[in-house]
């Protein structure tokens, strides 16, 4: 008789699929703590592996190198944030402003409360490699259109076709990760609330912009301001 493949089995009661899940949640907690104190280009695997209590084995039982846990850990943060902002801002029984207003909170509050998290999403992921850069324009992408969903919420006069058309959410989504650096840099001097309430108007100025359908004025052609300049 064959033996069951040793993931398959049990050890003190608890199945190898979970006991190895369980090390991956420690590898990514103690790339949190390393990534986000020491910085991503000081920490090595040795030092990921000692601060979760495992050896080298375990570490590359989940991930082929450092990238990767990098990724791993910065996409949690990322569909972390989602998630929360997603149910608050679906919930129809919260009021249109106060969701904006809890969700746009809830996203800047997450740096202060763990600068941890605030270092590895604002900085430590910027220029590693190749395969780091796609994991932040994956984000970047998917903040994108969690200002679209916020947009629609806050102003559900705009017409989708022009919100979802529109490179405005790009820039907002741009803008709300600069602030970030600016905040974080800055040591959380300014108070959160003063944050979320001038983000909020800038959100609200565009947003009136779009559900208003206000036109871009053309350009003026070379001879026109010619001819209004004679």
């Amino acid at each position: 008789m064959q033996n069951r493949p040793a993931r398959n089995r049990t050890y003190g009661g608890v199945d190898a699929n979970l006991r190895e899940e369980d090390r991956r949640k420690k590898l990514i907690e103690a790339g949190l703590e390393a990534f986000g104190t020491r910085g991503y280009a000081k920490t090595n695997i040795r030092t990921i592996c000692r601060l979760a209590g495992l050896t080298e084995r375990y570490f590359y039982e989940s991930f082929g190198h450092k990238e990767d846990l990098l990724c791993a850990l910065y996409r949690e943060l990322v569909e972390e944030e989602r998630t929360y902002a997603l149910s608050i801002l679906e919930d129809p029984s919260i009021e249109s402003r106060v969701a904006a207003l809890r969700s746009l909170r809830m996203f800047y509050h997450r740096f202060q409360e763990d600068p941890r998290r605030a270092r590895v999403q604002l900085f430590e992921i910027l220029g590693v490699s190749p395969q780091v850069d796609r994991e932040y324009q994956s984000a970047m992408r998917m903040l994108s259109e969690m200002v679209r969903l916020f947009l629609g919420r806050m102003f559900p006069d705009i017409d989708r076709e022009t919100l979802n058309s529109s490179i405005i959410p790009v820039g907002l989504a741009g803008s709300m990760i600069h602030v970030s650096h600016k905040w974080v840099l800055d040591g959380f001097t300014m108070p959160l609330d003063d944050i979320v309430n001038q983000v909020k108007d800038l959100f609200t100025a565009v947003g009136k912009h779009l559900a208003g359908g206000v036109q871009a004025p053309e350009r003026s052609s070379g001879s026109a301001v010619h001819a209004k300049e004679g």
